[in-house]
Parts: structure tokens; sequence; C-alpha cells
């Protein structure tokens, strides 16, 4: 189902000197291009990979399930 929006322009300021605009006037579009500039990004340098092992993950592996194991407790 199409959004209808009723403004045409939207003004967010300026950032260093530069007017900061958004406009929809595009007509039909795909709104999940986004996911797709992602994933060609995270495939090209590893984002998600990179960013993943900033964290360490204190669980025991032995005391965690599997979402298949899980899945016979439902």
């Amino acid at each position: 189902m199409p959004t209808e929006c009723s403004a045409e322009l939207f003004d967010f300021g300026t950032v260093e000197g530069r007017a900061v605009e958004a406009a929809f006037d595009a007509g039909l579009v795909t709104s999940d291009a986004g996911a797709l500039l992602l994933g060609a990004t995270d495939r090209a340098i590893r984002m998600t990979a990179r960013f993943a092992a900033c964290f360490h993950d204190e669980r025991r592996r032995g005391r965690v399930l599997s979402r298949r194991a899980a899945a016979r407790f439902d």
C-alpha cells in the first residue's frame, strides 16, 4: 500500500554551511535498496564480521541452545 506524503520537500537545516534537504518526488521506488547496499558493503569489507569482533561473548557455549535444539521445547 503506497504511502501518501503531503510535503514535497523537507528542509533539515544546514550542516557546515550546506543545505540538507530531502525530496520525495522520485515516483515509485523500492524501499529495500538500503538493504541491498548494506549487503554489498558487507560482502566487500566484511563489515558485520568486523563489528561482531568488537564484542566478547561471555556465555558458556555448552549452556547455549541452538535454534534447532530450542525448537524441541516449543
